[in-house]
């Protein structure tokens, strides 16, 4: 195996006595925290995913921390003469979120996210029309928009 002169690192921050935050080399690996039940099955596959042995970190509410560092499991050595795996799973990366937060909506509205395509300018009468390629496919790039359902609240902000 092969140990990277840095090791990528998983960190599991508590945010009360049953949840925990998962960040991955610095990026926040989910929308919402996981439950401790789920830490064996989410640090098992992260691991296997990163390729390589692994900073795992578990920071508690008390202020303690708990380390170590785990390897992926072997892969399972194929006999030459075995038929090839066409149904290898495809090679998975771990996310990199982006976030954008806002102030001015109603509490609890659902607060609508879109990545802006394209500009387009009204007419003389105040019309515009857009047209949108369904083959097209977006980047993320350019701005984003959080507009709030209820209040109207927008917010219009550069991806970074």
């Amino acid at each position: 195996m092969v140990v990277p002169a840095v090791l990528p690192q998983i960190l599991l921050e508590a945010v009360n006595a049953d949840m925990l935050v998962v960040t991955v080399n610095g990026d926040r690996l989910a929308a919402t925290p996981i439950r401790r039940d789920e830490i064996t099955g989410t640090v098992t596959e992260l691991v296997a995913r990163l390729g390589s042995a692994t900073r795992v970190e578990v920071r508690e509410l008390d202020g303690s921390v708990h380390a170590d560092i785990l390897t992926p499991p072997t892969p399972e050595s194929r006999s030459p003469f075995a038929p090839p795996d066409d149904h290898a799973p495809a090679p998975v990366t771990v996310p990199s979120l982006l976030e954008f937060t806002a102030d001015g909506f109603v509490p609890g509205e659902d607060v609508a996210v879109a990545l802006i395509l394209r500009h387009s300018s009204a007419g003389p009468t105040g019309t515009v029309r857009a047209l949108i390629d369904r083959g097209e496919q977006p980047s993320i790039r350019g701005e984003v928009i959080l507009l709030g359902r209820i209040s109207g609240t927008t917010s219009v902000q550069q991806i970074g």
